[in-house]
């Protein structure tokens, strides 16, 4: 896949589908509730849409979105989970996808759980599709833990989107 490629949201859900049907098998994390295959879809495909936005290449935050929690074994907190998926998506790139940035990657799967800001974009892209994330368990964004101006929007967006309705449940009482 070639960086700087605008893609369309189809395109980017046939990219994560392909991911997914060849890396499952690797993944120990697929009957987790939290963290489960849902979550590391989910994360691909926002990943992969965060990326065309940027200019990023699409395919490398697609694989990274599908690996970034792909050796978890349990749900707690911690960042243990996210050095093991790390040292199992090196071997899962240099099996599948020898052509991708395996050091870049890595080293955003590795820290995606440290809680930091980044200025490289496709691992900006991987932090941020999983920090969107966090509405899934009722935890708020924090804006500042975002490292793109397009998830900040999005973000944004989504909050503003929930506003109504829970001034709605308010004014029914």
């Amino acid at each position: 896949m070639e960086k700087g490629l605008k893609m369309k949201k189809e395109e980017i859900l046939l990219i994560a589908k392909e991911t997914e049907d060849l890396l499952v098998p690797f993944c120990s994390c697929g009957s987790l509730g939290l963290h489960g295959l849902s979550h590391l879809r989910r994360v691909a495909i926002l990943s992969g849409r965060l990326a065309s936005a940027t200019g990023e290449d699409v395919e490398a935050a697609v694989v990274m979105g599908f690996l970034h929690d792909g050796a978890r074994t349990d749900d707690k907190g911690g960042n243990g989970h996210a050095h093991d998926s790390a040292v199992l998506a090196r071997q899962l790139l240099k099996m599948f996808y020898p052509h991708l940035e395996a050091d870049r990657i890595c080293d955003a799967i590795a820290r995606h759980a440290d809680g930091e800001v980044t200025g490289d974009t496709l691992t900006a892209c991987l932090w941020d599709a999983d920090r969107l994330e966090l509405k899934r368990i009722g935890r708020t964004i924090d804006l500042d833990l975002l490292s793109t101006r397009v998830a900040k929007r999005l973000a944004r967006a989504r909050a503003a989107r929930m506003v109504p309705v829970a001034l709605e449940g308010r004014q029914s009482r």
